[in-house]
């Protein structure tokens, strides 16, 4: 059975309402379709596919995907700020819920959060997993241009972690765009380092330590942290923040197998091991190839069947 961890839908009702916003996020139409501007350095366009469920489906028959874990994407909610985020996640889950409901044998969700408030996120964790059914969350690589491990954060991770149920990370717009002013630089290396940056910070906020349930699906094969994992884990060896060796925290690290190259995938394979990779397509961003991938890499049947 294949199950694509890494696939997008976009609620129309919510591209709708960023339609002709004049601060950002927003949305233009050109030529008939939603340009998102996500931040002044990074826009995306909705290609077929992204809003339109049965366009899913048949790219996922032509795909060979059995199932497929919902996210929103980006933008994500959160950037909107306050109860406007908080309101608009929730509308996106029921909008998820919706998909769900009516193709239950080919999707499940992750929960979309709005952190205007900890107690409303908090909330709204607890309603997408006791009313919604939801298998787990969608955050981002940064939250509104705040870091990940900020203080109000905390207790929104902590209650997904006792529901039992993963957080999928997605980038965003990177904390840091100086020099990136271009946008293929901003998805080409940008989202790679913002992904890494907030995986690190979360293992040094000590929240692996006070959560052992807390389980972190890190996009793109992991960016940067396979490759400079000795380095990385060096840097955080000891700190007053962790209880553990690195290699603890970096071990409990699940990672997506959006790559773009095979030797990127097989070294990824090598460090983390088969049994913490999960397939992903990045659709509709991406067409097969990261399918194609996983079928060419130097492992194992009983492997290759359990990404």
């Amino acid at each position: 059975m294949r199950i694509d961890i890494h696939t997008h839908i976009y609620f129309t009702d919510f591209a709708e309402h960023l339609l002709g916003r004049s601060a950002l996020p927003n949305v233009v139409l050109k030529g008939g379709e939603y340009v998102t501007n996500c931040s002044l350095a990074f826009s995306v366009a909705s290609p077929p596919g992204h809003r339109d469920v049965e366009a899913k489906l048949r790219a996922m028959d032509d795909l060979g995907i059995d199932l497929s874990v919902l996210s929103h994407g980006i933008p994500g909610p959160e950037l909107l700020g306050g109860d406007e985020a908080d309101d608009w996640a929730a509308r996106i889950n029921d909008f998820l819920a919706g998909v769900v409901e009516k193709y239950p044998n080919r999707f499940v969700a992750w929960g979309s959060i709005g952190f205007g408030s900890t107690a409303r996120a908090v909330a709204e964790v607890d309603r997408c997993i006791d009313e919604l059914g939801f298998k787990g969350f969608q955050i981002f690589s940064n939250t509104n241009q705040r870091v990940l491990d900020s203080p109000e954060f905390m207790p929104v991770y902590q209650r997904i972690a006792r529901h039992g149920v993963p957080v999928n990370m997605h980038p965003t717009t990177p904390l840091n765009t100086v020099g990136m002013e271009s946008s293929p630089l901003v998805p080409g290396m940008g989202f790679i380092y913002d992904t890494s940056l907030g995986t690190m910070r979360l293992i040094r906020s000590g929240l692996f330590d006070d959560e052992p349930g807390f389980q972190l699906i890190v996009p793109h094969v992991g960016g940067i942290i396979p490759y400079l994992g000795g380095r990385l884990g060096a840097s955080i060896e000891g700190s007053p923040y962790t209880n553990q060796p690195a290699k603890h925290y970096l071990d409990r690290l699940y990672v997506d197998t959006v790559a773009h190259s095979l030797e990127a995938l097989d070294y990824c394979y090598r460090t983390m091991g088969s049994d913490r990779m999960l397939l992903g397509t990045d659709h509709p961003f991406g067409d097969g190839r990261h399918i194609r991938l996983v079928e060419e890499l130097e492992c194992t049947t009983a492997e290759r069947d359990a990404i």
